[in-house]
């Protein structure tokens, strides 16, 4: 199975106050998904011809539990099925030994130049 793991470091700015998703200072849920999406793009991109690169097409993530400003959060990226254009990711995050955040991401592989065309 493919994967891939990057540490991310709980900025101040990425809290739940600072994003406006909650009133408390941890790490809030959609830069969690911004670091799960990241880590998914990246594994996938390592795969993809020039001209190619993907995009974000769903998310289901469970935030099961906190992290305080300034922990380090490793969130790891998985593929798990690859369908013509679209690829599915089991993406997880731990704080310390404990899993903080588990479920799954889908990517659609698309022409950067094509698809770039399209926006407007």
């Amino acid at each position: 199975m493919e994967f891939l793991e990057k540490k991310f470091i709980v900025k101040p700015e990425y809290s739940a106050s600072k994003v406006s998703s909650g009133a408390v200072d941890v790490l809030s849920t959609p830069c969690l998904i911004a670091f799960t999406e990241d880590v998914s793009f990246t594994l996938l991109q390592e795969k993809l011809k020039d001209g190619l690169t993907s995009v974000g097409y769903h998310v289901d993530v469970k935030h099961l539990a906190p992290a305080p400003i300034g922990a380090e959060v490793i969130v790891r990226s998985s593929i798990i099925k690859e369908e013509g254009k679209k690829v599915t990711f089991r993406v997880e995050a731990f704080y310390k030994d404990k899993k903080i955040a588990e479920g799954i991401h889908e990517r659609v592989i698309v022409n950067k130049e094509e698809f770039m065309k399209r926006v407007g």
